[in-house]
């Protein structure tokens, strides 16, 4: 599983498997929460979950199908995916493709996704 993430437009792809795991279809809504991670030995880390029970108003960014690629994703303004590559030590002017690990959050009783620097 992975995520292609593109510091250009701040946009996030997923890879067709990650995409089939996500259990979008069938959901009344496709919406994604971005946030960090601490985590003392590796740095920052970032994730996402789909469709989180959050009570506070929130950034959501919504999962969109792009026509022109044929490929399904979404724009991630808050963190910035710029800042993302940026704390990961790539360069923000090109696309990367970054691993995703999958954790399942027991009191959301849903999966939340690491999105994982190159090297590991």
């Amino acid at each position: 599983m992975f995520v292609i993430a593109d510091g250009r437009d701040n946009s996030v792809t997923f890879s067709r498997r990650l995409f089939n795991h996500l259990h979008v279809f069938g959901q009344e809504e496709a919406k994604v929460y971005v946030f960090h991670l601490c985590n003392s030995v590796r740095g920052p880390l970032y994730a996402f979950m789909l469709n989180p029970e959050i009570e506070l108003p929130t950034q959501l960014a919504e999962i969109q199908f792009n026509q022109k690629h044929k490929c399904i994703g979404f724009e991630c303004l808050v963190p910035t995916v710029n800042r993302i590559l940026y704390d990961y030590g790539i360069k923000p002017e090109q696309s990367v493709r970054l691993p995703v690990r999958p954790v399942f959050e027991p009191h959301q009783k849903k999966y939340y996704y690491i999105i994982l620097p190159k090297h590991d």
